[in-house]
């Protein structure tokens, strides 16, 4: 604080730097005239390894292509086949889950719980 009160003093709320009049008018044309002439350098952006691997890559696209293909064709003739097989057996077990043993679960019990709730009535 003290050095606060001591600038006020001395110097005031006055700016002591001035901006030249027209200084930012033509500012960035002064710059680029500052700036030394370059040739602009082209960068490639695509790696150059990749042409090294480019064979590698088609014929693995290739394999598993045809691993695909082979692999569908293999499993539509076993689809096919066990059709008539997978028809004849399709019964399904009933389940011996009941009405009480939801309500057993929902309400924690146990056979002795609910067995001595029984007997009360």
């Amino acid at each position: 604080m003290e050095r606060d009160e001591f600038l006020l003093e001395h110097v005031g709320r006055k700016t002591p730097f001035k901006v030249p009049e027209g200084y930012f008018e033509d500012f960035a044309a002064q710059m680029m005239d500052k700036l030394p002439e370059q040739e602009a350098k082209v960068i490639r952006m695509k790696p150059q390894g990749w042409k090294k691997f480019r064979p590698f890559a088609y014929a693995a696209a290739c394999v598993c292509a045809a691993i695909f293909c082979v692999g569908t064709y293999l499993h539509q003739n076993n689809a096919s086949g066990n059709e008539l097989s997978q028809s004849v057996a399709t019964v399904q077990p009933k389940s011996t889950y009941s009405a009480i043993d939801e309500v057993a679960d929902y309400t924690m019990m146990d056979n002795v719980d609910f067995y001595a709730y029984v007997s009360d009535y």
